[in-house]
């Protein structure tokens, strides 16, 4: 059942990727890195900038994802397929700890929502750097269980599982490490562990930062300066509540409700019956991993209850290591209650029920209608071939305004497919045929008309045709020397 299961959310997950692929600022930058590693032999130290200025992830994303870049020759499908693939092995992560320290029921009701929620299966499908962190974070659960259970083998994939892991995504894996420490604290009476195997466990953590180390000592601790700036100049955790703390309680509500039911209403039900199934069946569950999967969520939650840095911002993907422990929990209460008696027994039913009619319901809605606005990666590629196939040939400059104003992404589709299928590319010094191609600016309007305006005076409007929401136009250029 694991492996329809699996081949279902495959299924989900890939279908018409490319019209679903978002393409943009984040996955362009990553692609040009990642072209430069293949071409020009430029190796990286670091990976791809946080939300905090002058503090970089580690390069094991890039390096993640680098092989399927060249093994589909620059074509951005292939790294976000292996990207669900690893998450496919994630709902299988998630399969085995509910099997293996629950009950066989909760390992399958995990995989089943895992699998089959709308919000987690499109964000499968976001090649970002966020992405493969679910496998991770579960691999660091997984290892974390074996050893506080005794099992000392397991002490170097917990140090390697949760370094990579702060590769990925440091807003939600740095809450990896308290969570670790509390559980490693509470159990340390039973740990069977001896000085070596703490070492050994460090050293694979430590390895992991190696790249970031070297890196902040060739560039002046840019990196450490950056992280002291934010922790402490910055105030960024402080020992008040945030002033928006019941908008960010309603966030914590919506973000983990939505990975089960999309409706308020829905979800508010969902979360009384859920409740009160857990008072009812808190004897039945197993104390250890229980109380370690709950450390996991309400480290993260509490803690940005008092974070005042970047503004105050925080984002659903900063839960992205969070929010398959968070359905292992919610699993192994159904299943418990799924053995209590008939009536627990048809409300476990009935919830499954209405999740897998939601969500397939959605699914349906989201897989058949695109949004007609949407940029996506085949919308981009179809302006890009129409601007390689109209200059047969010709010299062409191109101008290009995107939301983000730096377009990383039509840098790399242009140099991908002029490299790879039309052998050839833009010069960059002015020619007198230019496409001119931008985006809808829903946000700021205002940069956009003056960029047209900006047009208008460089060159006259020879033909113009839209995809989707991209408009490309080919101008002929007033004067050279503009």
């Amino acid at each position: 059942m694991i492996f329809f299961i699996l081949g279902a959310a495959f299924a989900l997950r890939t279908y018409r990727t490319a019209d679903f692929l978002g393409f943009w600022y984040d996955q362009g930058r990553d692609a040009l890195v990642i072209w430069d590693l293949w071409h020009k032999g430029k190796f990286f130290l670091i990976g791809p900038t946080t939300g905090i200025e002058g503090i970089f992830l580690g390069p094991f994303y890039y390096y993640l994802i680098a092989p399927f870049y060249l093994l589909g020759r620059g074509n951005p499908i292939f790294p976000a397929v292996w990207l669900v693939i690893i998450n496919l092995a994630g709902i299988y992560l998630a399969y085995h700890i509910g099997t293996r320290f629950f009950s066989r029921t909760a390992g399958f009701f995990a995989a089943v929502f895992l699998a089959f929620s709308w919000s987690i299966s499109f964000s499968h499908r976001w090649l970002s750097n966020p992405t493969p962190l679910p496998f991770f974070a579960l691999l660091t659960i997984l290892s974390l269980l074996h050893v506080i259970n005794g099992r000392r083998r397991w002490w170097w994939l917990l140090g390697l599982a949760a370094g990579l892991s702060l590769h990925l995504e440091a807003a939600s894996a740095t809450f990896f490490l308290p969570s670790i420490l509390v559980v490693l604290l509470w159990r340390r009476k039973h740990l069977k562990a001896s000085p070596r195997d703490f070492l050994i466990s460090f050293s694979f953590f430590g390895l992991t930062l190696l790249p970031q180390i070297v890196f902040d000592f060739r560039h002046g601790h840019l990196l450490f300066n950056a992280f002291r700036k934010f922790l402490i100049a910055d105030s960024s955790f402080q020992p008040r509540l945030t002033e928006l703390l019941t908008g960010r309680l309603r966030f914590y509500f919506d973000i983990f409700t939505n990975k089960f039911f999309l409706s308020r209403e829905i979800s508010r039900l969902f979360v009384v019956i859920l409740t009160v199934l857990a008072f009812s069946a808190r004897r039945r569950l197993p104390k250890i991993p229980t109380l370690t999967l709950l450390v996991w969520w309400l480290v993260p939650v509490i803690s940005l209850l008092f974070y005042h840095g970047n503004n105050g911002y925080v984002w659903d993907y900063y839960f992205t290591g969070v929010f398959p422990v968070m359905v292992i929990l919610v699993a192994s209460v159904l299943a418990s209650a799924f053995s209590a008696g008939t009536l627990s027994r048809l409300t476990v039913i009935a919830i499954i029920g209405i999740f897998l009619y939601h969500n397939f319901w959605q699914l349906g809605l989201a897989l058949t209608r695109p949004h007609p606005g949407s940029v996506t990666l085949s919308s981009s590629l179809a302006a890009v071939d129409w601007v390689y196939q109209d200059t047969a040939g010709l010299p062409f400059n191109t101008d290009v305004y995107v939301p983000p104003v730096i377009p990383y992404a039509y840098d790399y589709l242009f140099l991908w497919r002029g490299m790879t299928r039309y052998r050839h590319q833009q010069l960059s010094a002015l020619t007198t045929r230019l496409y001119t191609l931008y985006e809808p600016d829903g946000q700021h309007p205002q940069f956009l008309d003056a960029w047209l305006a900006r047009q208008a005076t460089i060159g006259s409007v020879e033909e113009t045709v839209r995809f989707n929401s991209i408009t490309v136009s080919r101008r002929h250029r007033f004067k050279l020397s503009d």
